[in-house]
Order: structure tokens, then sequence, then C-alpha cells
């Protein structure tokens, strides 16, 4: 989300990180047995091998792929889908003829542990297909269709691995992404694929995550966007997932960058359902790994995705939470001590607890912002 701060780490919180590692290195390991997970380097790059450790896999969160529709009878992908619906040709027919949207939900929601092909970042999630491609492109009026669609279908996260340039907007897309937004929604789009920084459409709007794309050695892809519209990075080169006819294929662009955000966003969502599209995006902006120049670039916004602090680590407003009890707690022993030492009633505990809170500085996070993709004319 563009124009967003991190917040500061404050060290009084340090002692209930150490409780949550203590957790999960607790838990047992439960390595998915599909056989091309080691082929997934994007995958594996950022971290999700050890988030689906941690149990968290996305159950119980919707998102909608506005795409080319997908392969429906895909066994690494039928379990996970729900009922879309074709606005290309106006039915219910949300078969993939192209491939792209297949890919997209593939790296999203492939069926883990299956003993077949390849694992999803988030292998729990329900994909809602949403048809507003063909392969010659689609329009804007479907897509902004498609958008209220999917609020008033639940669907929590919208992907969209499509756009075009400002000059081409339909009047109304800009009140859809709105809407969503404003209906809990967390949008994602791919920054595009032209090396260039003019702003691409609907990533750019200051409601959608862009996502541009990284290679094997975390370095920005040749041919992805960048510029001040970028909130995020993601593997985008040589990325396997599923493709037509139950078979699975190799692809690159920004595309396929936007699909692992939607994925570690649903893993965050489904170990903290009530977070806001703006709590979602601050969540995964400071969790990311910095690449490029620190903090915020043009290249790779906040940094690269990680579904492994998606699944064990707070969430901004969580992580306020765990703040405020540290401190509250470092205060009430400070207070049994005093009165302890100078023989203080437990009568005046409560109104020095009050008064300590009071006359505290309590950071809060400050949420402000700033600044193959098929295309849409």
């Amino acid at each position: 989300m563009k124009g967003y701060r991190k917040p500061t780490v404050h060290t009084a919180s340090l002692f209930m990180w150490m409780i949550l590692a203590c957790r999960f290195l607790c838990l047992a390991t439960n390595t998915p047995n599909d056989p091309l997970a080691s082929h997934q380097w994007g995958w594996l790059r950022i971290h999700c091998d050890q988030a689906y450790e941690t149990g968290w896999r996305g159950s119980g969160i919707i998102v909608a792929v506005l795409d080319t529709g997908v392969d429906t009878a895909h066994p690494d992908l039928r379990d996970n889908l729900v009922e879309g619906y074709n606005f290309v040709d106006k039915n219910s027919n949300v078969t993939d003829l192209d491939g792209h949207g297949t890919m997209v939900a593939g790296i999203i929601a492939a069926v883990a542990n299956n003993s077949l092909g390849i694992v999803g970042v988030a292998p729990e999630v329900k994909i809602m297909p949403l048809k507003v491609l063909t392969s010659e492109g689609g329009n804007w009026i479907d897509l902004d269709l498609a958008i209220l669609y999917a609020v008033n279908h639940d669907a929590k996260i919208i992907t969209m691995s499509l756009g075009g340039k400002y000059t081409l907007l339909g009047t109304t897309t800009e009140a859809a992404i709105k809407y969503a937004y404003q209906h809990g929604c967390v949008l994602i789009a791919a920054a595009g694929n032209d090396n260039s920084s003019e702003p691409f459409y609907p990533a750019a709007y200051d409601e959608v995550i862009a996502v541009s794309a990284v290679d094997q050695n975390d370095t920005r892809a040749p041919f992805s966007n960048y510029g001040n519209y970028i909130d995020l990075c993601a593997p985008g080169v040589d990325i396997l997932s599923t493709m037509l006819n139950g078979t699975y294929a190799y692809g690159s662009g920004t595309s396929f960058a936007a699909p692992f955000v939607a994925g570690v966003a649903a893993l965050l969502l489904s170990k903290y359902p009530s977070l806001t599209p703006q709590e979602v995006a601050e969540t995964l902006y400071d969790q990311a790994e910095d690449l490029g120049e620190k903090d915020w670039d043009q290249y790779y916004g906040w940094g690269l995705v990680n579904a492994y602090s998606a699944a064990t680590q707070p969430s901004i407003p969580e992580f306020a939470n765990i703040f405020l009890f540290t401190l509250f707690s470092i205060l009430l022993i400070t207070v049994v001590v005093m009165a302890h030492i100078h023989q203080q009633k437990p009568k005046y505990l409560t109104s020095i607890v009050r008064k300590g809170l009071e006359s505290s500085c309590i950071p809060t996070c400050i949420a402000i912002k700033v600044a193959r993709c098929s295309s849409i004319s």
C-alpha cells in the first residue's frame, strides 16, 4: 500500500517473540509429498515450505482470480474451487482455453500432500474463478463487474494478473476498486511487463497491492515494471504451475508474481480473519524481506513477500496488543516491587497503574498510502 511507514520494533516485547519461536520449534515436521515441489524455486524462496509446517494454509479464505478462467478438471485444483462466473460469455462456464488463469490459480492454491504435481502457497484456500479475459485480452466493464461479483460472493482476496494504461480505464473501474476495498477485500495486481515506470492499472490504484517480479538471484526481472506505485515483489521468472489438461508448465511475468502475494495474504487472513485490507497490507510490508535500497524502493517496493512470517509472526494490530500487554506487565511488576519496598497498601495499585499507562508514550502504527500480464483495452 503506497505511503506505508514501517513501525519500530520495541525490545519490551522480545520475550513474547521467544515464546512464539519456542511454540513453532516444537511443532512436528509435516512436509508435503508433492513430487514437483522441489522444482518450485519461488515457493521455496518465500519460505512456503516452512509456512506449510506451521499448519496455517489458508483454510476458510476465498480468493477470486480474475483471469482467463481455470482448468476445472485439473486434479491439483478441482478440490479447491468454488463456483465462479464467465463475464466474457455471460454464463457459468469458466473453462480456461488459454492457460494463464490456471497457472495463476495453481500458484495460489494447488492441492498439497496429494502425491501429485505442485503445492500452492495457501493449499487450503478456495479459488473463485471469474473469467474476464480470453487469449486476446478483455475489457474494463467485465473487470468491473467481476470485482463487484467477488465482493458480493464472499471473496476476501481479489487477484488480478492483468491491466493497462490509465487512459484506457473505464469510468467505473475506480469505483469498483473502492467498493471492494471498503467492503473488506484485499486487492492485489501485477505491476506489468513493459520494463517501464509508467503506472499500470489496476495495480497503480492506492487501494491495490502492486507486485513486481524478481528472478532466482533476487534481482528485478528485466521485463518487470517499476515506479512509485510498487508495493511488494515476488518470484516471477520460470515459475512452475498448473496448466491445461491436467499438466504443468513454467511461465514468467508479473502475472505469476502477484499470486504469490495473494497466497501469502490468504495465510495471514486465515490466521487473523478480522484484519482490514489496510492491516493486511501493512503487515505484509512490515514482514517483507528487504531487497535493493533500504526500506521502500521503486523496484522491489517494501521487499520480497514472506510466507513464513505471515504464518508465524503477529500481524500489525496483534503486535500492538502484544506490546501493550508487555508494557502493562512491566509496569505492573514495577509497581508491585515498589509497593513491596515501600510497604504500600494494595488499594493504591489500580490508580498507580492507570496513571502509569496514561502517562506512557505508546506508539501507534500509522497507515498512510504513498505510493505474462494480460492486457485490457
